[in-house]
């Protein structure tokens, strides 16, 4: 199998195509990646990419919501789509022999979005429901006040499926400008993965998206706020406490993001890992508990959150700061480090068994990046890693005057 076998073209619209040939799958993973995202929008349109890739699959001036989703799945393919801080994505999986259909069926959603007024506000009630699900759920909620918590008054901050009330009065002369404005060509990332060759997608591409003559509008990215509060409690009738402890931190472009992510992995990377080994299983104390992180293009986030007892706050809270003050000390050995990278290493090979995993990955490093980094390059990176790189990153993590607390707490 090969794990490098990238090629990349830029049309002269500035559209940026880039795919990778995995010639031992008879699929393809399509993706149609446009940089615009919940970071674009302001408070009162708050929620408005993630309806446009809502309203992405309720009709086209072509086609209806049905014959969207039927063209892919009548020839055996799946077709969905997400929308993130700083971009939103359109994709599909299908068979290779199918690629052309799979274009030219996200060519027509992302260019020709019927918008349909009635079916405008029906799936505003659709939101609504997705965004009172969230709510009910503390475990997710809890993601949504500690990023708001970290970017008050900022568009990071913000959810991206928006609120009740944002997404209530969005009105259809609002989307068509955000779509006009943001899904131009040179936004536009399609990325592939599987068993397909370069040259034939870049003609079925160019076949939509040769001309654009639209005059090009300048993204600027908002300067971060300030933070107000440090520590906020949320009380919810629930039976659980609630806890995420994390800060800001660098942006993507930032080496040390691959050390970030073997901290992730000796933090909370499976059975063997630190939050598991020390918090759950030798106190007891919680059920879930993990770190994440995830980087913007001028900022990022990381965190550690966990679930635990009400009357256990203050200890498990303790806790979580020992494991990140231990790294910070230089309590890891050559061993751990080691086997950590493995596992890292190991990680990043098995997900390449997906044939979307890879897409995802092609098209972040493209439309995130601008440039592509091979398997071989990134295990060269974790390879080269020492132990004084993790210990600086998280004494650097646990800078206490950075750190924010979020907890929803029992009534």
């Amino acid at each position: 199998m090969s794990y490098n076998n990238y090629k990349q073209t830029q049309l002269s619209n500035g559209l940026t195509i880039v795919s990778e040939s995995v010639d031992t799958v008879y699929s393809v993973a399509l993706g149609f990646c446009i940089l615009a995202g919940s970071n674009d929008e302001t408070s009162q349109t708050n929620g408005i990419a993630h309806l446009i890739e809502h309203m992405g699959f309720k009709g086209t001036k072509k086609r209806s919501a049905f014959e969207i989703a039927n063209e892919i799945e009548s020839i055996g393919g799946k077709i969905n789509a997400f929308t993130k801080r700083n971009y939103t994505c359109f994709y599909t999986r299908l068979m290779s022999e199918h690629l052309g259909k799979g274009v030219e069926v996200i060519s027509d959603i992302i260019k020709n979005s019927a918008i349909d007024p009635d079916e405008l506000e029906k799936e505003k009630t659709v939101i609504h429901e997705e965004i009172k699900d969230r709510e009910d759920k503390p475990r997710a909620a809890i993601h949504d006040y500690f990023i708001e918590q970290l970017f008050p008054d900022h568009p990071y901050g913000r959810p991206i499926q928006g609120t009740l009330n944002s997404v209530k009065n969005i009105d259809r002369e609002e989307i068509l400008d955000f779509i006009n404005n943001y899904y131009r060509s040179e936004n536009i990332v399609v990325a592939a993965s599987g068993r397909i060759e370069h040259e034939k997608l870049v003609q079925e591409v160019r076949k939509y998206f040769e001309v654009e003559s639209k005059e090009q509008v300048n993204k600027k990215e908002k300067d971060l706020t300030k933070i107000n509060n440090y520590q906020e409690i949320h009380r919810r009738d629930i039976q659980q406490a609630h806890i995420i402890l994390g800060r800001r931190i660098f942006p993507r472009k930032d080496k040390r993001r691959f050390q970030l992510s073997l901290i992730n992995m000796i933090l909370s990377g499976g059975l063997t890992s630190r939050l598991f080994q020390n918090i759950r299983e030798k106190y007891g104390f919680v059920y879930s508990s993990y770190s994440f992180f995830e980087l913007y293009k001028n900022t990022g986030i990381f965190g550690i959150y966990v679930g635990t007892d009400k009357n256990r706050i203050d200890e498990t809270r303790e806790l979580l700061k020992t494991e990140l003050r231990k790294i910070a000390e230089g309590n890891i050995t050559k061993e751990e480090l080691n086997q950590k990278k493995q596992q890292y290493k190991g990680s990043a090979m098995l997900s390449l068994e997906s044939m979307s995993g890879r897409m995802r990955r092609l098209a972040k490093m493209a439309i995130m990046d601008k440039e592509l980094l091979t398997i071989d390059g990134l295990l060269e990176k974790i390879s080269s890693i020492k132990i004084d790189d993790i210990v600086n990153l998280a004494d650097y993590i646990l800078d206490e005057t950075q750190i924010i607390e979020t907890v929803i707490r029992p009534n």
